[in-house]
């Protein structure tokens, strides 16, 4: 696991395969095969990890996030942390996870599943609001706008535009995100 997890952390998934698998973790290939089985399960096993670890920084920060900032503060927050991460995680290790993921599940909604676990971060968010500008939204609610956001800065990356990263795709993102959180 601790070898899948380094391998993925180079941001480049043309390493996913056993060979490289087995020099780095010190198994022969024959043994690492055996035991592990689809090698790919243990890719997609540190790419879950490693996505569960960056969305549980994401909502530690943004529980810290200042009470007194207004929704589009919060929206520029949010991209510049995502804009910031995200290449470094590499587009080609988003693609990579979710062309196998895609075709592993029976329920398509569970790719977006994951986007579940900043939801209670951004309810206290809404719920600490002293600025005014933040519409109140139900649990329900803010797990499709958890979604949104996530589609807004990452979606770009994945789909390999041209656009992804760049000032324009962030003031997209950060005009919609706001669009989505702020009272009307």
């Amino acid at each position: 696991v601790e070898a899948a997890e380094k391998i993925v952390a180079t941001a480049d998934a043309t390493g996913f395969n056993a060979r490289t698998l087995a020099k780095l973790s010190g198994y022969s290939l024959g043994a690492l095969v055996q035991r592990l089985g689809k090698v790919e399960n243990i890719f997609l096993h540190a790419i879950a990890y490693g996505r569960t670890r960056k969305i549980q920084e994401a909502s530690d920060l943004c529980e810290s996030f200042d009470p007194n900032k207004t929704a589009e503060d919060f929206a520029e927050f949010v991209v510049s942390f995502s804009l910031d991460e995200i290449p470094k995680v590499g587009p080609s290790i988003i693609r990579y996870y979710e062309s196998r993921a895609m075709g592993r599940t029976q329920n398509v909604g569970d790719l977006h599943a994951y986007t579940d676990e900043i939801v209670p971060a951004l309810l206290k968010v809404i719920e600490r609001d002293q600025s005014g500008t933040f519409r109140q939204i139900s649990p329900y609610e803010a797990k499709y706008l958890a979604r949104a956001i996530f589609l807004f800065v990452e979606r770009p990356f994945a789909e390999s535009d041209p656009m992804a990263g760049t000032e324009q795709h962030r003031k997209m993102a950060v005009a919609q995100i706001s669009a989505l959180l702020k009272k009307p």
